[in-house]
């Protein structure tokens, strides 16, 4: 789930990533193979995203507005 994802840093199965920015940059660069690391079985594509600095700055934007509040008790 996504919901309160703006929370629950670090990012990726090995908490490599600090923000949310990071992540997104890591998959418009195409991942792990888009880096130049030998994944041969990496199922997303290895071509950059090619986002632009404000589809980048919506997406933050929207996965911060998935935060939930906390109720109050």
């Amino acid at each position: 789930s996504l919901r309160n994802v703006a929370l629950t840093a670090p990012y990726m199965h090995n908490g490599v990533f600090r923000t949310l920015e990071e992540v997104i940059e890591f998959y418009d660069r195409g991942g792990g193979v888009g880096i130049g690391l030998r994944l041969p079985y990496q199922s997303l594509p290895s071509a950059p995203l090619k986002l632009t600095a404000g589809e980048k700055r919506d997406l933050v934007a929207f996965l911060g507005a998935l935060t939930d509040t906390i109720p109050k008790r």
